[in-house]
C-alpha cells in the first residue's frame, strides 16, 4: 500500500534526544487535571487551496501558543511560514524534532509578519522570500532573549495503555505533539488500525473521560479518538521566562550562525524535508 503523508515523516529517536523522566528538563505541573481546554488558540489551517505538509510545524507552534496563553496569560500567534521558510521545508513533510530544535535555535516571530491565508495561492509564494528576511531573523531572536524553550519526547516504546499513562502523566506539563493517522472517522470517534503508520502530527490536549482529544490543523479543528489509539510518537514542550538579559554580541553571533546556516541549506538540502 503507497503511504500517503500529511507532512509526518517518522523521526528516529538518538541517544542526544531528551526523553520525559530524565530530569533534563524542568517538570513544572501547569494543569494538573491535564486538561488544555481553556487555553488553546483558534485552530490554524495547514493548507488553503494547496497542501503545505506543514503539520510538523503548525501543531507545534499550536502548543507553544496554549503555553504561552497558560505560562504568560499572552495571546499570541506566530508564523508557521517563518519556520517553514526558516528550515527551507518542502512537501512530503519533515520530522517534528527538527522543527522543535530550529525554534529553539531561532526563535519565533509573529504571524501578522508573515501571514498565511487564501490570499496565498501557491506553495511557492508561500515558500518566499527565501531566505528570510534579516528582520525577521532579528525578530526570532529577539524571542530567544525573552522566552526559554524545550522539548523532549514522552516515550520511546511501550505498549498502548503505558503509552496512554505516560501522555496523561505528561499533559500536567504541557499540550502534547502526537502522531496519528489523518483521519479516519468511525461514528464521529477517529480510528486507526491496528500497525497502521502514522503520517499526521498533530495535538493532544486533554482526555474526555476515556477518549484523548485533539488540536489540529484540518478542520474540525477538535476531534475525539478512540481509547485504544496507538500513538507512534508523542512530545511535551517546556516554555519559561528568560531570567537574564542575552549579551547583544551573542545575540549578534547567533543571527550570523543562522544567516550561515540558511545559505547552506538553501544551496545544499533544497527539498530534504
Amino acid at each position: 500500500m503507497e503511504k500517503i503523508f500529511r507532512g509526518f515523516i517518522p523521526p528516529v529517536i538518538t541517544s542526544d534526544n531528551y526523553v520525559l523522566g530524565q530530569k533534563k528538563l524542568p517538570e513544572i505541573v501547569l494543569q494538573k487535571n491535564g486538561n488544555w481546554i481553556d487555553f488553546l488558540p483558534p485552530g490554524e489551517r495547514q493548507a488553503y487551496g494547496f497542501e503545505t505538509y506543514g503539520c510538523w510545524i503548525y501543531n507545534t507552534l499550536q502548543i507553544i501558543e496554549a503555553l504561552d496563553r497558560r505560562v504568560f496569560l499572552e495571546q499570541t500567534d506566530y508564523s508557521e511560514r517563518g519556520v517553514y521558510i526558516g528550515l527551507n521545508a518542502a512537501p512530503p513533510g519533515g520530522n517534528p524534532h527538527v522543527s522543535a530544535e530550529w525554534i529553539r535555535n531561532n526563535g519565533l516571530f509573529p504571524e501578522s509578519l508573515l501571514p498565511f491565508g487564501e490570499n496565498i495561492k501557491t506553495l511557492e509564494e508561500y515558500r518566499s522570500p527565501n531566505p528570510l528576511l534579516q528582520e525577521l531573523i532579528a525578530e526570532g531572536l529577539k524571542w530567544l532573549t525573552t522566552k526559554s524553550y524545550g522539548h523532549e519526547w514522552v516515550f520511546n516504546a511501550g505498549s498502548v495503555k503505558e503509552k496512554h499513562e505516560r501522555l496523561k502523566h505528561a499533559l500536567r506539563l504541557s499540550p502534547l505533539g502526537v502522531s496519528v493517522v489523518a483521519w479516519k472517522e468511525n461514528n464521529g470517534i477517529y480510528v486507526k488500525d491496528q500497525g497502521e503508520p502514522d503520517n499526521h502530527w498533530t495535538n493532544l490536549v486533554a482526555y474526555d473521560g476515556i477518549y484523548p482529544v485533539i488540536l489540529d490543523s484540518y478542520p474540525p479543528f477538535i476531534k475525539r479518538l478512540s481509547p485504544d489509539y496507538d500513538f507512534g510518537f508523542a512530545k511535551r514542550f517546556s516554555l519559561e521566562k528568560v531570567s537574564v538579559d542575552i549579551p547583544k554580541e551573542k545575540q549578534e553571533k547567533q543571527l550570523l550562525i543562522t544567516n550561515l546556516k540558511n545559505l547552506l541549506c538553501k544551496t545544499v538540502c533544497a527539498g530534504s524535508y
